[in-house]
């Protein structure tokens, strides 16, 4: 992380006509000096959730939010390992099967609801529950978790149909922040809307569109244990605000409009680091990297000689390094390199190699070619169509480059791929109808190497759910992450996770571009301590404070 000094200059550019007025922000100006307390910060963001509750759907965009007003059982660390929030403290038993968490007492949900053991048995239905659309949760819990039940008035115990080593990092996501059973017994659109929780602030309104304002929860006692301090939070209110463009975004803050922002598109990040005021910090999450899903169901890409043939044809380090002038680096494993038990073995399993691919796609039978170049095989094309979000902000312009490169790299071989400029509801649709696409753009954040079992195996793609877009599994790729998945020998773990490495690899049933990563920028000379949490790479804002005279 970069740390800038204060400066007095001030950038005089106007931002946005969200952002009304220009000029430089002066939020220490009615705040009394030699303190934390007080004021409020505008965080700007370029993605807006369709929910603002996390147990919904299961967005990143949701998280982000959500970490500002719910808490979790447990905090996880950068070493993986994880730290009292809600619980006070656990115990496993000898079989993996069960968890008993003892509860931090004294805490409430800011509707007055007391937060006790039967809130989280509460929270665990609702997130069970397929009314609840929870998918992102439900791929996480469904292969292993049975029930949870109320021991007593402050202990909850969770019962596991089969061992699963990596359960507290996995509920220290936002995605598994608890809420009030009141607010959650509205409906699934009120709790959209407003959900209730213990954390640091609280939803006042959401006006769609602009942005989410939160206000600071006075009655607050229940941060984690890593946290800068105990108690309310430093910030009067905070404004979550919605600027998907990105020049109005990184203008925003550059004039001091917004003291942070998510995302500094890569362009601006030369801007960013010259300025000194401005501070910025790369996240890498761990999980699966950003990667085109080849969907194995269609015709042509159920031969996995025309699968390899197109990693072999795609020059992925060379379209990422294009699109994103290493501001994103390459990385062609199955798993992104911050993820643990990552194998560097598999960074670059299939080089760009456009022999190879001719050779593969030869031996596939695709040998005619048509009056474009194209080839074919029994009267048809080889052709793949490939569907992406055309909203605005839901693709970045970074992002259309590497689609628009890899349809150059494939026709050089002969594949057809046709981009499909799509609204973000098509879209969801799409996942449900695989004869609508052959390649998806996807990605998948989370803080365990087990990620591979959520995305690839038969038991979550029965679910339904819409993720494995490849539509593909594999009964010794299985076994292997349930075998990891029991055991808690870090030895083991490493061998069997490289051991899964290896055969999804193998299976090429997807293109892997770059890591996702978490780009914060801060006005270093408004506001300090601002942090990463590291299970899914959210801003924590309950330590931050605004500067003012005398700090």
């Amino acid at each position: 992380m970069r740390r800038r000094s204060l400066a007095a200059a001030a950038a005089t550019a106007c931002a946005s006509m969200l952002l009304a007025g220009c000029g430089t922000a002066d939020p220490a100006a009615a705040l009394t000096a030699g303190t934390k307390e007080g004021g409020e910060l505008v965080y700007a963001t370029d993605r807006e959730p369709t929910c603002l509750d996390p147990h919904n759907t299961g967005d990143m965009p949701q998280t982000y939010i959500a970490r500002q007003y719910l808490d979790s059982l447990v905090s996880m660390q950068e070493d993986g390992s994880v730290v009292p929030w809600l619980a006070d403290s656990w115990e496993i038993s000898a079989d993996g099967l069960t968890y008993d968490f003892t509860l931090k007492e004294g805490v409430e949900f800011t509707d007055g609801e007391p937060f006790d053991a039967s809130a989280v048995v509460a929270n665990f239905e609702q997130i069970m529950d397929p009314a609840t659309q929870s998918s992102t949760d439900l791929l996480y819990l469904s292969p292993y978790f049975d029930s949870a039940e109320a021991v007593s008035e402050h202990v909850v115990r969770i019962h596991l149909k089969r061992p699963y080593s990596p359960l507290l990092t996995v509920l220290s996501q936002a995605f598994f922040g608890m809420e009030s059973p009141t607010a959650m017994a509205r409906g699934l659109e009120e709790n959209c809307q407003s959900p209730v929780g213990t954390g640091p602030f609280i939803v006042s309104e959401w006006k769609r569109g602009r942005e989410v304002v939160m206000v600071r929860n006075e009655d607050y006692t229940s941060a984690p244990a890593d946290a800068k301090h105990q108690g309310p939070a430093y910030l009067e209110k905070l404004t979550w605000r919605f600027l998907k463009d990105n020049t109005a975004r990184f203008g925003a803050l550059q004039s001091g409009r917004a003291h942070a922002i998510f995302n500094v598109p890569p362009e601006s990040v030369p801007a960013a680091t010259a300025d000194p005021t401005i501070s910025t910090e790369d996240f890498v999450h761990s999980g699966v990297p950003f990667s085109l899903d080849l969907n194995t169901t269609g015709p042509a890409l159920s031969d996995i000689r025309v699968r390899r043939a197109i990693v072999h044809a795609s020059d992925a380090p060379g379209i990422v390094e294009s699109a994103y002038a290493g501001v994103f680096p390459y990385e062609g494993n199955s798993i992104s390199t911050g993820t643990p038990a990552y194998d560097e073995r598999f960074h670059e399993p299939y080089p760009y190699d456009e022999a190879a691919a001719d050779a593969l796609l030869d031996e596939a039978g695709w040998t005619g070619r048509d009056a474009e170049g194209y080839r074919t095989k029994d009267g048809r094309t080889l052709s793949l169509r490939f569907p992406y979000t055309s909203d605005p902000g839901e693709t970045p312009p970074a992002d259309l480059t590497i689609y628009q490169n890899f349809q150059a790299m494939q026709k050089r071989v002969g594949v057809k791929v046709e981009l499909v400029p799509t609204d973000a509801s098509t879209m969801t649709a799409l996942k449900k109808d695989p004869t609508q696409y052959d390649i998806q753009g996807r990605y998948w954040n989370s803080p365990t190497p087990n990620v591979m079992y959520i995305k690839y195996s038969q038991e979550t793609l029965d679910l339904g759910n819409g993720q494995n877009v490849s539509l593909a599994s594999d009964e010794e790729l299985d076994a292997t992450l349930l075998e990891a998945a029991a055991t808690t020998d870090p030895d083991q773990q490493d061998a069997l996770y490289s051991a899964a490495q290896e055969r999804l690899t193998a299976q090429a049933w997807h293109i892997p571009l770059y890591p996702v990563q978490t780009r914060l920028a801060t006005r270093s000379d408004l506001v300090e301590d601002i942090w990463i949490e590291p299970s899914e790479g959210e801003p924590v804002l309950h330590d931050a404070y605004l500067l003012r005279e005398g700090l």
